[in-house]
């Protein structure tokens, strides 16, 4: 995969969900990353931990039962709207990390996922590093993401990634997925991660395509396993439009 320079790689569009969801996860972020990667004194962080004990209990009273509502990822929308609470990017998810992703044509006129990450203290692993774990969370979401805009949406499979080098943290990263090919149900994707032109990571995808009464099915059980009884109309409605959005038509029915 070719690099992409810096200069161009800045201007590419980058979509946020102006909301109220989203500035509250980026504020419980920074709290995330002072608590991990600074120190502070003992006073304050008990008088900060008293102040978010009383606003979680405020949450709680005033929050609507159930869950939250989850839009289908739009195949020809923005990638980086696709999962907007997800644990990798999600604007509205402060677990999330600092990620950038955006659509791209390679030189070949194939559509394919380009990205820039900035990973802070929170997600380390040994000393001065990414989490490994965290690059394989990325990479899955980074592949994942690269099949939809090529329309070829499909569950993980298999992910295999190897790690060429240490891949350092509070660094710009440079990050590439593209979808190779598929037979079948089987879909096949390849990304990589590099830090100042030299490749760190790279991950091969096998992705299966599930049919859409397939995937209903596994939402469906998995709603019930988890005590929640009837699929809620939400999810159900999340899995009509992604079905209509990244599986073939000629799949609907199987």
């Amino acid at each position: 995969m070719s690099e992409t320079p810096a200069a161009s790689r800045n201007e590419e569009p980058f979509s946020v969900r102006p909301s109220p969801q989203n500035r509250f996860a980026a504020s419980l972020r920074v709290l995330i990353n002072l608590a991990v990667g600074r120190v502070v004194d003992d006073a304050a962080l008990t008088s900060a931990a008293e102040s978010l004990e009383a606003m979680a209990v405020q949450l709680e009273e005033t929050a609507t039962p159930g869950r939250r509502p989850r839009g289908h990822p739009i195949a020809d929308g923005h990638p980086q709207d696709y999962f907007w609470t997800s644990p990798m990017a999600g604007h509205a998810n402060p677990l999330s990390v600092p990620v950038r992703y955006w659509a791209d044509v390679a030189e070949d006129g194939t559509p394919m996922i380009r990205g820039l990450a900035n990973v802070p203290l929170a997600y380390e692993g040994p000393p001065t590093c990414v989490h490994g774990g965290v690059i394989s969370l990325l990479f899955d979401e980074l592949l994942g993401n690269a099949n939809i805009i090529s329309g070829h949406a499909g569950m993980t499979g298999t992910l295999t990634v190897r790690y060429r080098k240490p891949t350092p943290l509070l660094m710009d990263l440079d990050l590439e997925a593209r979808f190779q090919h598929q037979e079948g149900r089987k879909i096949l994707t390849k990304a990589t991660i590099s830090c100042n032109g030299v490749v760190t990571a790279e991950a091969e995808g096998l992705f299966i395509e599930v049919p859409p009464n397939q995937m209903l099915g596994i939402v469906s059980a998995n709603a019930e396993r988890a005590g929640r009884g009837v699929l809620d109309p939400e999810l159900a409605s999340f899995v009509d439009g992604t079905a209509a959005n990244g599986l073939r038509p000629e799949d609907a029915e199987g």
